[in-house]
């Protein structure tokens, strides 16, 4: 019984090590999962850096997606922060959802895009060097990404019978599916993985072409895992977003039916305010809360 004991402790041991060392990877990959799992979600690419992410994903309805992003932020601040000691909230404001427009060349450029993370910014030659959660591989493959989902409920009540008990043991594997863009869906898989690699391929290119010009390296992926998770960078770089990723022609379009929405809202919004219950909201969106209804003096 004691050679038992001792081989389960040194198997657990091994588990724990192997759990933590992927941890940065598996773990954030785990939430997408989940929160894709419960909400159904449509996932196309994504890819996790270390104060942010870029997702493109397919949703059926606004309802659908902020219970969605509710799910990743939510559960992610949770889990990131158990791994590196942060409290409160990962992300400061909410999340930002920028609609892609059904042209083909326009979904190619945000794959890209999102393809470009961690390389263009000068940490890794490759976005299949990133050590966190990255959809690259598993676009060029076309495979689920694997990850963890840790059983917080499981593990509370076992700690509340036993103290010496790893969460390795109730970390349970998940995976993310990855769709192929809309405007991809018809094409055979050789060519969407071709189309991948080409990206790739170009995204490599170009960093070295600026590394060359620059006369700089990449960080590379010991000096990023090396980095204290606590530090702040001195300055952020942030530029506007657009209300819309479109061609000139169809971003006008879409800016018209926006004001169009916008208007039909205030306009319900203010019928709301004035009294009438019954008004009619456009379809997508979050009506205001109900007015303030004030003590009835007897």
């Amino acid at each position: 019984p004691m050679i038992l004991r001792l081989k389960d402790v040194r198997q657990a041991a091994r588990d724990w090590k192997t759990y933590s060392s992927d941890a940065p990877r598996r773990v954030p990959t785990g939430c997408f999962a989940r929160a894709q799992e419960n909400t159904g979600a449509t996932v196309h690419a994504v890819a996790v850096l270390s104060n942010h992410f870029h997702l493109l994903a397919s949703f059926e309805s606004v309802q659908q997606m902020a219970s969605f992003a509710c799910h990743v932020k939510t559960n992610l601040s949770k889990e990131v922060g158990k791994l590196h000691d942060w409290s409160g909230s990962l992300f400061a404001g909410r999340y930002r959802s920028v609609p892609l427009s059904d042209e083909p060349e326009i979904q190619e450029q945000r794959l890209k895009y999102v393809l470009s993370q961690g390389v263009k910014e000068g940490l890794v030659l490759s976005p299949e060097d990133w050590p966190g959660l990255h959809c690259a591989e598993a676009l060029v493959h076309e495979e689920p990404l694997a990850g963890v989902w840790v059983n917080r409920t499981a593990l509370y009540a076992a700690r509340q019978r036993d103290e010496d008990v790893q969460e390795a043991a109730f970390a349970e594997p998940t995976e993310l599916h990855l769709t192929p863009l809309p405007s991809l869906l018809d094409h055979p898989k050789a060519d969407r993985c071709a189309l991948v690699e080409g990206l790739i391929a170009s995204i490599e290119a170009e960093a070295l072409e600026n590394h060359r010009k620059n006369h700089t390296v990449p960080l590379g992926v010991e000096a990023i895992l090396a980095r204290d998770p606590h530090d702040e960078p001195r300055r952020f770089s942030k530029s506007p977003q657009p209300y819309f990723h479109a061609s000139k022609q169809v971003f006008k379009q879409l800016m018209e039916g926006f004001r169009e929405f916008t208007a039909a809202y205030r306009r319900a919004a203010q019928r709301l305010a004035d009294g009438d219950r019954a008004v009619q909201f456009p379809d997508n969106c979050y009506p205001p809360r109900l007015p303030f209804v004030e003590a009835t003096v007897f």
